[in-house]
């Protein structure tokens, strides 16, 4: 049976704190395999992994980032080397055009580093405010909610929202979500959504939170 998530009463920010609090236990690495003293690879990899699986992503940036770990470097490699490299990520040949005019407006107006703030970032090529929510997340541990496929459908499916697109999903997390757990959300209901509530078949047997989740035994996906 398919469908919309029973109504329900919203959570309280002390129920979604638990919540969140027992996914950070399982999950306290983030998917993309990323090191969040590197903000410029941070950048990249998020850009890249738009439309793209993150074992793709990680592969690609495997391949990239020894030969461009910088704006500079990057701009060293010409484009259509570029998009050999991250190829087979999404778009990756449009990608590549973006990620070098990234790294010419980041030499040019930034010094070759990466901004802090939502608004800069969010002139980059590129970067939307998904992106850039979650390089404010990784890497400076701003709080800012990333809501992507896998945080929309989960909000959903816990009855957290009742909501259409990402956009108004963030919007409603951040009316329940405690501003402490903001940067760590996206880490652990990617994971979640990756390895245990899958879109079309999830694991409902083996959720730790299957108890708290209106879905259960209801439906089976969103």
């Amino acid at each position: 049976m398919a469908g919309k998530t029973p109504k329900t009463d919203r959570p309280t920010g002390r129920a979604a704190a638990a919540v969140l609090s027992k996914l950070a236990e399982l999950y306290p690495r983030h998917p993309l395999n990323v090191t969040p003293r590197e903000p410029f690879q941070v950048l990249v990899a998020t850009i890249l992994s738009s439309r793209t699986k993150d074992p793709t992503t990680n592969a690609a940036m495997d391949r990239l980032w020894p030969r461009a770990s910088d704006p500079a470097g990057l701009l060293r490699l010409d484009v259509d080397e570029l998009a050999e490299l991250i190829k087979p990520v999404g778009f990756y040949r449009n990608k590549a055009v973006q990620l070098h005019q990234m790294s010419r407006l980041l030499l040019d107006r930034y010094e070759g580093e990466v901004p802090r703030t939502r608004v800069d970032l969010m002139e980059l090529p590129g970067v939307g405010r998904k992106v850039a929510n979650l390089v404010l997340n990784i890497c400076f541990e701003l709080p800012a909610i990333c809501v992507d496929t896998h945080v929309h459908r989960l909000s959903n499916r816990l009855g957290w929202v009742e909501t259409d697109t990402p956009e108004q999903t963030e919007q409603a997390l951040e009316e329940i979500v405690p501003r402490r757990y903001w940067s760590t959300l996206n880490r652990v209901m990617v994971n979640h959504g990756q390895q245990v509530c899958n879109p079309v078949s999830p694991w409902c047997s083996k959720c730790p939170l299957a108890a708290k989740c209106p879905r259960t035994g209801v439906v089976k996906s969103r």
